[in-house]
This record gives structure tokens, C-alpha cells and sequence, in this order.
């Protein structure tokens, strides 16, 4: 991804995570004084179940920000997703993981994750000791040079 597009990226998606945030705060600024209002069991019930809806939209915007952000992740770790780890909101037309494709994901994002340090150290271990033999057998013969 280049800088540009990495920006773009970073831009968006903190515009959309400070407008679902806003939203979300003038929901409860809204509701705060419903609450408070609401003298019976069956009041609070109501006005619970209209601001658990008026909720929906930002919480779902906010749960499609973290799955692109999971997506991103698997994409460049080469991770196929199925479908069936997909939730979509029909009313809202939003895309986003459920909570099993989530663990799933992260699951194999810790593997891929694992697994391209086992690499590295594969590699990079003999590399290591071959240099620090050859530091030594300099060291060494620097050393047999200067003795007399």
C-alpha cells in the first residue's frame, strides 16, 4: 500500500470513527433526560428499546471500521475469509465480522503471525553464528599475530 493511499486510509477512517463516536454521544446527550424521566418498569423498557435502535447505526459503523481493520490485516497476510464469517445489515447495507469470524481471524492472523517468525528465526540463526564464528577466528588470529 503506498503512503498516499495509507493516508487516505488513515484519514477516512478516523473522519468515520469520530463521526460514529459524535453520533453516539448525541444519541446519549438525547436519551440521558428520557432516562431520568421514566418512572415505571414498562417507561424504562420503552425508552431502553428506542435508544438500543437509535443506537444500532453507530454501533454497526463502528463494528464495520474494526472489521475493514481485521480485513486489511488478513489481506496482507494472505488469509482467506468465507463467507459465513460475514454478518450484513440489510437496513443499514453494512458488511462486518461476527464475533466467531473475528476469533477465527485473529486465530490465524496469531498463526500467520507465528509462523513468519519461525521463519525468520530459521533463517536468520545460522547466519548469526556463522558471523560469530568468523568474528572469533578474527579475533583469534589477531590474536596468534600479535603474540610475539
Amino acid at each position: 500500500m503506498g503512503l498516499s493511499r495509507w493516508w487516505r486510509e488513515r484519514k477516512f477512517e478516523r473522519a468515520y470513527r469520530r463521526s460514529a463516536t459524535a453520533d453516539l454521544k448525541r444519541i446519549q446527550l438525547a436519551y440521558e433526560t428520557k432516562f431520568k424521566s421514566a418512572k415505571e418498569g414498562h417507561d424504562i423498557d420503552t425508552v431502553m428499546t428506542a435508544y438500543m435502535a437509535e443506537c444500532r447505526l453507530p454501533d454497526l459503523r463502528l463494528e464495520t471500521l474494526r472489521s475493514r481493520i481485521l480485513r486489511r490485516k488478513a489481506e496482507r497476510f494472505g488469509i482467506e475469509m468465507p463467507r459465513d464469517w460475514w454478518e450484513h445489515d440489510d437496513t443499514h447495507d453494512l458488511w462486518y465480522l461476527t464475533p466467531d469470524g473475528r476469533r477465527h481471524l485473529r486465530r490465524r492472523l496469531t498463526e500467520e503471525r507465528v509462523w513468519v517468525v519461525k521463519q525468520w528465526f530459521l533463517v536468520l540463526v545460522p547466519v548469526i553464528a556463522l558471523l560469530i564464528g568468523f568474528i572469533g577466528t578474527l579475533i583469534g588470529l589477531l590474536g596468534i599475530w600479535r603474540a610475539p
